[in-house]
């Protein structure tokens, strides 16, 4: 039914034994709230008093992070439906009358990740309009914001204390992400987190007096820990070791009202699922299983929460891992390393990592490999077939004064590198991709790229690996759409045909193509071949080398956002979400069905958006499938559903 312009929609219990939680006060008609994309996009789904869950936003756009005021009568939560990502406030209905959310916040930039001031009066949230995320305050009365922090990573997951004295959040400092606290008025910044340990998404106990946040231990296995009364006091309360400490995605924690118990979302059963746990400690209740991204329960303030029988409790089904495709690696480029399981939830068994030479061969046979080792570890934990790119030259193995990207001097060194690579990688990295976009110049030191020059490095790779390796494929790096060419860009189809001409072939298993549409439909076709379907022009060199039997792998592509930055060239072919999720959706499917001679596409990108070093006007961060909160946009349900159903 729709009440006075908020559409409230039974869609069934989804969530077991939630139906036996009753407010404490009648006036109170929802006992709890959750954000989930079942419906689509993205909404904000509530149990009320007769056990029935209801949409309470139901709206095209992305609704995400509900949280409640603590006298349980307003929601506050992310909603991207004024083109943006705002926050919105609900007054939840205790009758048959309510009134249509309205928005707090009014910033062309990002907003998200609400928190309430116990008075009711203000909301904490994350707001990127410094250019990277930060924590702001504004009035519930009031226009205008003030920034709380200020530093040049990441400030992330406000969380109000109930006495008022601190905002507790998560914060990117050194590269290290840990839990701090800072007064409401700016003041008195101080890290929470002890020693090694890292942490994520705080949550204070109703009395102030206990801190429960994720963190990761020194072997990166994430859990749920308590710190207080005392500061010197830290508990790990789940998991507590043996065979349930699987790695296993943990976040969105949050504490009752009553301080007896902890809702969190984890993924450790193929999907994003809800939990509860006593705040002693022991082994969690499942609460939902649906397909949807189920996550951010809520229990209102004003509701006492009863967990369901053990026997009434649904049992966790085994991880969810689809059969992997032979014939198509279905892909993505991946950015956080922790986020790798999304690879799995989407249905997708390919993940790219990149190796820059720079930084793992510093100095001459000095190899630093732990880069390239976590990449190998995270993607292979997670039974991840791997595309390694390998790029970047030291400074020792270039001219000086050269940029990052100029070819070696002498391509022994590179030899010798690939070959280490190799070694160290054998039977666990499948493919290697080798440069990135070389037809461009300044991905060949600001030089007139060569393929000539290319292609010698290109054969010593290929030889090298093989002989390493037999069973590793490797991949020509990427080349950039550039029809004929510019002062700054080598036309790709001149190049790859300079390729041959050096005798490239045979020393390729795959032709790595980046075919960016260009804000172009999949299906258009650009005169200038700006569009995804330059893989058949691609190709048809490729026959006229008597090559036709080589696949072409599509290494890169996908569409950027529209949004409020300056994004240079990104600027005028900006979609929206929805053309975005079409877009992609469409680009599988033709590339899968259509075109034969492409065996792989990898998608740019799943989670740019979501890592500390990229600013909020890198345009990379805009071609992401995630939402800077680590929310999914409705490219990542469309695709996740597609590869569902295939």
């Amino acid at each position: 039914m729709a009440l006075a312009g908020v559409f409230i929609v039974v869609v069934g219990v989804g969530l077991f034994g939630l139906s036996a939680c009753y407010p404490k006060e009648e006036t109170v008609q929802f006992s709890y709230a959750f954000a989930s994309d079942r419906s689509g996009a993205g909404d904000i789904f509530a149990l009320d008093h007769t056990g029935q869950i209801v949409n309470l936003t139901r709206h095209p756009s992305a609704d995400w992070d509900p949280v409640w005021s603590l006298d349980g009568r307003m929601l506050a939560f992310t909603s991207q439906r004024s083109g943006d990502s705002e926050i919105w406030l609900l007054p939840v209905p205790t009758t048959e009358e309510t009134a249509p959310p309205r928005n707090l916040t009014h910033n062309p930039a990002w907003d998200y990740s609400p928190s309430w001031s116990p008075s009711g009066q203000s909301v904490a949230f994350v707001s990127e309009r410094d250019g990277d995320s930060e924590i702001f305050v504004q009035h519930l009365e009031g226009d205008t914001a003030i920034q709380l922090t200020f530093n040049n990573e990441m400030d992330r997951l406000p969380a109000w204390s109930p006495d008022g004295k601190y905002i507790a959040f998560a914060a990117v400092r050194n590269g290290v992400e840990k839990i701090y606290r800072v007064r409401p008025d700016g003041t008195d910044e101080q890290v929470v987190t002890p020693g090694p340990l890292k942490g994520t998404s705080p949550a204070w106990s109703p009395d102030s007096q206990r801190l429960a946040f994720i963190g990761w231990d020194e072997e990166d296995m994430p859990g749920i820990y308590i710190i207080g009364p005392k500061v010197d006091t830290v508990q790990l309360l789940y998991p507590q070791g043996g065979p349930s400490r699987n790695g296993a995605w943990l976040g969105s924690l949050h504490w009752s009202a009553d301080g007896q118990w902890l809702t969190f979302t984890s993924w450790q059963a193929g999907n994003h699922e809800l939990y509860a746990l006593k705040a002693e400690g022991g082994q969690p209740i499942r609460l939902t299983i649906d397909e949807a991204w189920d996550d951010f329960l809520v229990i209102n303030p004003k509701a006492t929460f009863s967990p369901p029988a053990a026997e009434q409790v649904v049992q966790a089904a085994p991880a969810l891992k689809l059969p992997a495709n032979p014939n198509f690696a279905a892909g993505v480029n991946l950015a956080d390393l922790g986020l790798a399981y999304l690879v799995n939830d989407m249905g997708f068994d390919w993940a790219k990592g990149y190796v820059n030479w720079g930084t793992v061969e510093p100095k001459p046979g000095d190899l630093q490999w732990v880069d390239p080792d976590n990449i190998v570890k995270a993607y292979g934990d997670q039974q991840l077939k791997i595309l390694l790119r390998v790029h970047g030259v030291p400074a020792w193995a270039r001219p000086a004064d050269s940029a990052l990207s100029h070819p070696p001097t002498d391509i022994n060194d590179f030899a010798n590198f690939m070959t280490a690579l190799a070694e160290r990688y054998k039977d666990r990295v499948a493919a290697y991709e080798i440069w990135n976009e070389p037809n461009l110049d300044y991905e060949w030191g600001y030089q007139s790229p060569d393929p000539a020059a290319y292609t010698e490095m290109l054969k010593i790779a290929y030889t090298v690996i093989k002989n390493t390796d037999p069973e590793a494929l490797v991949i020509s790096g990427g080349l950039a759409t550039t029809g004929e060419g510019s002062a700054t860009a080598y036309g790709d189809l001149k190049f790859l045909q300079g390729m041959y001409d050096a005798g490239a072939k045979g020393y390729f298993d795959a032709l790595g193509s980046h075919p960016y549409a260009y804000g172009r439909p999949p299906d258009e076709t650009d005169p200038w071949g700006l569009s995804l379907a330059r893989v058949v022009d691609q190709y048809q060199v490729m026959q006229a080398n008597a090559d036709g039997d080589t696949p072409i792998w599509i290494t890169e592509a996908g569409w950027v956002l529209q949004n409020s930055w300056d994004l240079d060239e990104h600027e005028t072919i900006g979609v929206t979400p929805e053309q975005q999720a079409e877009y992609l959706s469409r680009a599988y499917t033709k590339t899968h069905q259509e075109w034969p001679f492409v065996r792989a596409l990898f998608l740019f990108n799943l989670d740019f958006s979501t890592v500390p070093w990229y600013p909020a006007a890198e345009p990379m961060r805009w071609y992401a499938i995630l939402n800077p909160d680590r929310t999914p946009r409705p490219a990542y349900t469309d695709l996740r559903q597609m590869m569902r159903e295939r």
